[in-house]
């Protein structure tokens, strides 16, 4: 059966019927058209991203990009699109990261990745991939002269928690806020004598590596990518994972060849675990404020519980 797509002029900017709702859905498309020289000739929404929707842009020329715009949940969560572009411009010859194409006002333009993530992987063959990209990006050597952003745990929970509503600000939350919040430099500072600041990914699960046609992986979405000490991505990943503890450190010393004391660098990876529930406890929070989504609600309930337990 012949299939007859509709076009028109919206906005100067031709669109097919199906385009016109994506359009009409993020206005940010329209300036990313008109203020980048390709002709776009295809868009589809992305699924799976949980901070804000993402766009595949095909060009007339059949090229494939990531569109990345600011929106609402960017702000919430204070994720600033330039920084993701130095981020991903000082990794450019970082095989492991896609390229930037462009940075606009509006958002950024990643290199499309041809591939599937590595979700569903068998456990222990996930666990040694995920590790060998954290070793891969914590080991890459950055120039001397750079503008990173730097992980600041207090600018975040502090960001997160005034962004939720005074219902959501329990008395336990209150407290666990003030505990972390006050206890946090002096265990930054044990955890940079162990292991000293570099580039961290601060969302390197599974559902960010994608694997492509040669068995390359590539990491995506680098929005909350950071300096900080290797400890704290590993302690990210291990939480957003499930992965244990024991074995993922294990994992990442022999792959890294770092001369550290294994059960110290247990000890320390498991002193962060509180740390990051509670702020992926925050984040969880917000993101069911903005979007009302029954992962986020689950999500609440799990670190909940978790942080309960380690109290106990």
């Amino acid at each position: 059966m012949l299939h007859l797509e509709v076009t028109w002029v919206y906005n100067n900017f031709k669109v097919t019927s199906l385009k016109e709702h994506y359009i009409k859905q993020d206005p940010s498309l329209i300036d990313l058209q008109a203020q980048w020289p390709e002709s776009i000739s295809d868009i589809q929404p992305l699924q799976g991203g949980l901070t804000n929707q993402c766009w595949k842009i095909t060009t007339l020329c059949g090229r494939h990009y990531v569109w990345r715009p600011h929106s609402i949940s960017t702000q919430s969560f204070s994720i600033n699109r330039s920084n993701e572009f130095e981020v991903l411009n000082v990794l450019e010859g970082f095989a492991l990261s896609p390229n930037a194409q462009a940075l606009l006002p509006q958002g950024l333009l990643v290199e499309w990745v041809d591939g599937v993530t590595l979700m569903g992987q068998h456990n222990q063959t996930l666990s040694l991939l995920v590790m060998k990209c954290l070793v891969a990006l914590h080991q890459y050597p950055l120039p001397q002269s750079h503008s990173l952003p730097i992980f600041d745990y207090q600018f975040c929970i502090e960001n997160y928690w005034q962004a939720l509503s005074s219902q959501q600000q329990t008395p336990r939350y209150q407290q666990w806020f003030e505990h972390f919040y006050q206890q946090y430099n002096e265990l930054k500072n044990r955890t940079e004598s162990i292991l000293p600041p570099c580039l961290c990914h601060f969302d390197l699960g599974s559902y960010n590596i994608i694997q492509k046609p040669d068995l390359a992986l590539v990491i995506i979405d680098w929005e909350y990518a950071a300096m900080a000490s290797p400890v704290v991505d590993l302690a990210t990943t291990i939480l957003a994972e499930q992965f244990s503890v024991e074995e993922s450190v294990e994992c990442y010393l022999e792959l890294s060849r770092l001369d550290i004391d294994k059960s110290q660098f247990i000890a320390i990876v498991e002193e962060w675990l509180p740390y990051l529930r509670f702020m992926a406890l925050l984040w969880h929070q917000v993101n069911f404020s903005l979007h009302q989504r029954a992962s986020d609600k689950h999500a609440i309930e799990v670190l909940t519980q978790q942080l309960e337990l380690s109290e106990s």
